[in-house]
């Protein structure tokens, strides 16, 4: 959904929080698993979404508690932010959020 709304030229951002860290890890085997019914790896899909301009941010607690540094993550990631960042920009009056 990300992907396809950049493409239509909507500004996407993607903020990882907890364990959702792991999925964006380089050579993390989890990122390898088959996502059905496409028959594509999830890595392919974060693929997608950075090819088209969505930005994913990571939450910084997250990687502290992890002991991961952004170097550690797969290429294109945009930055580190923190909860209070995260909060401020899904609170802003021209922001809409989709949760998964």
């Amino acid at each position: 959904m990300a992907s396809t709304a950049a493409a239509m030229n909507f500004e996407v951002e993607i903020h990882v929080i907890g364990s959702t860290v792991d999925l964006f890890i380089k050579d993390n085997p989890k990122n390898q698993q088959i996502v059905i019914p496409s028959n594509r790896p999830l890595s392919a899909f974060i693929e997608d979404a950075l090819r088209t301009g969505v930005k994913i941010r990571v939450c910084s607690t997250a990687l502290r508690d992890r002991q991961l540094e952004l170097s550690d993550l797969v290429q294109g990631m945009s930055d580190v932010i923190g909860m209070v960042t995260m909060i401020d920009l899904a609170t802003d009056s021209n922001t809409t959020v989709l949760t998964y």
